[in-house]
């Protein structure tokens, strides 16, 4: 390896740049390398699914006020997907969101989004209406764009 002065083609600066062979002429500086390789972190689609999972989940709970839609309790809430997170029709469709206190989310054994799976559906249908569900349902079941 050999240190070379040269003119890095991003930044157009002269800098030292470090060669493992002559046959590389268009290696960045150091600075740009690290600049180019946090963009890439930020921007690769794990993180940016991950920033619209948050952002989904704090405006479902935004849209119930911060309490439980079953029980009304604001401790620790939960967002859930009334369809699977898995269906990216409507992943981050603020409809396909109802906020749960943790217990009517997993714990409880008479009502649980995940251990009472009828009950929840049912539950849904009453308090935002049968059309509703079913829209929500054409939706889920279109191709995501």
């Amino acid at each position: 390896m050999r240190l070379d002065r040269k003119l890095c083609p991003d930044c157009q600066r002269t800098r030292n740049l470090k060669f493992f062979s002559s046959s590389r002429k268009d290696v960045l500086c150091n600075d740009c390398k690290h600049k180019k390789l946090r963009l890439s972190v930020f921007n690769a689609p794990k993180t940016v699914n991950k920033r619209k999972d948050d952002q989904w989940t704090h405006l479902v709970k935004e849209r119930a006020g911060f309490k439980c839609e079953y029980c009304g309790q604001a401790g620790t809430l939960n967002s859930h997907h009334i369809f699977s997170r898995s269906n990216h029709s409507v992943r981050w469709d603020i409809d396909n969101g109802v906020c749960l206190c943790v217990g009517h989310h997993v714990f409880n054994s008479h009502f649980s989004a995940h251990k009472t799976p009828a009950d929840f559906i049912e539950f849904i249908k009453d308090k935002r209406g049968e059309e509703w569900y079913d829209n929500l349902r054409v939706k889920a079941k279109s191709i995501a764009k």
